[in-house]
């Protein structure tokens, strides 16, 4: 006596049509994309979170080498360099000749090659991707607004004296009268194409004191 089962009649099994499986592949596809975009996106974000807690770090480190080494010390920008980034570095003034900026030899706008001279204590180079900005300095000193300057010397410094007091550098060294403020975003943020436009401000002050404020 057969012991198999068959199929009742009008019953046949089938397996997934061509439409069916091109159906399945395109929601898998477009789950995968959304998928994608969004790690994308907390990847932009960690960046520029990241970049401000560096320059945030950098801004304390200054007034403690100046504390510890006894020499003219420095926060000094680099230029926006493109498919680098830039560079913030901490150095200081060995030679004590008031400038601080032997950092660059080659001059290709990047701190990795500084001369004896004048040494760098602490460098972080910022994603390519991350803007920096300034309200705060004047315009001898640092490119305001949203700006990525492609050429030129050293886009911006701010000294800390012996006394822990932050200064504009140049041919008169002027005192900062109330906090300096350094802003960080990100590009696609401020294109719109990222969203929440996310700043972070680092506000330092006369006595070199660092904080960092989210917006929004």
């Amino acid at each position: 006596m057969p012991t198999g089962r068959s199929a009742p009649p009008g019953r046949r099994r089938r397996g997934f049509s061509l439409i069916e499986l091109i159906v399945v592949l395109a929601i898998l596809g477009l789950t995968l994309t959304l998928g994608l975009s969004g790690i994308v996106s907390a990847l932009k974000r960690q960046r520029l979170n990241t970049a401000s807690a560096d320059i945030n770090t950098l801004v304390n480190r200054t007034l403690a080498e100046m504390q510890n080494r006894n020499l003219a010390t420095y926060l000094v920008f680099g230029k926006y360099v493109a498919g680098t980034g830039t560079d913030v570095v901490v150095t200081i003034d060995r030679n004590n000749d008031g400038d601080g900026f032997d950092i660059d030899t080659n001059g290709d706008g990047l701190f990795d090659d500084a001369a004896p001279v004048d040494g760098v204590l602490h460098r972080v180079r910022l994603p390519e991707d991350v803007a920096l900005s300034n309200t705060a300095l004047n315009a001898q000193s640092f490119n305001s607004q949203w700006l990525r300057p492609s050429s030129g010397p050293v886009s911006a410094a701010l000294r800390c004296d012996f006394m822990g007091r932050a200064q504009i550098p140049g041919a008169a060294e002027v005192m900062i009268s109330g906090p300096a403020t350094v802003q960080l975003s990100h590009r696609d943020m401020i294109a719109g194409s990222l969203t929440p436009h996310v700043t972070y401000t680092v506000s330092i002050s006369p006595l070199f004191k660092a904080s960092v404020a989210r917006v929004p």
